[in-house]
């Protein structure tokens, strides 16, 4: 296989991956679009570390 044949399938899999997690997490389908065009790695990277990151955790607040 082609190294730029491989690039194109790994940036393929990184759109459709993010686009995925970003569907799973709610988001309009207009952002998902914008996003995972526009730069596919990079928004596949944020996914994961919003995925990856426990949930914060609220502080109390006091009455």
């Amino acid at each position: 296989m082609k190294i730029q044949r491989f690039v194109f399938i790994a940036t393929l899999v990184a759109g459709v991956t993010a686009a995925y997690l970003m569907q799973k997490r709610g988001e309009s389908l207009m952002t998902i679009v914008k996003k995972t065009i526009n730069n596919p790695l990079g928004t596949l990277a944020d996914e994961l570390k919003l995925a990856l990151m426990p949930a914060q955790k609220a502080l109390p607040t006091s009455v």
